[in-house]
């Protein structure tokens, strides 16, 4: 279960949604989600309603 005030790791993030690192990186540049700090390219966080909202956009396509 994803908490929506939560931030996770790439690790974390790619385990929520049940895809490997590349997939994440692919939903990253489409769009589908943002990371909390993009600016910090090597350690990239997410937040969990980032996740939850990328998970709903996924399931509907």
């Amino acid at each position: 279960m994803v908490d929506p005030l939560g931030v996770y790791s790439v690790k974390r993030t790619c385990a929520e949604l049940g895809v490997s690192y590349k997939t994440l990186r692919k939903y990253r540049v489409c769009g589908h989600i943002t990371p909390v700090n993009p600016q910090n390219t090597r350690r990239l966080k997410y937040s969990g309603q980032s996740i939850l909202d990328c998970w709903l956009k996924l399931r509907t396509l």
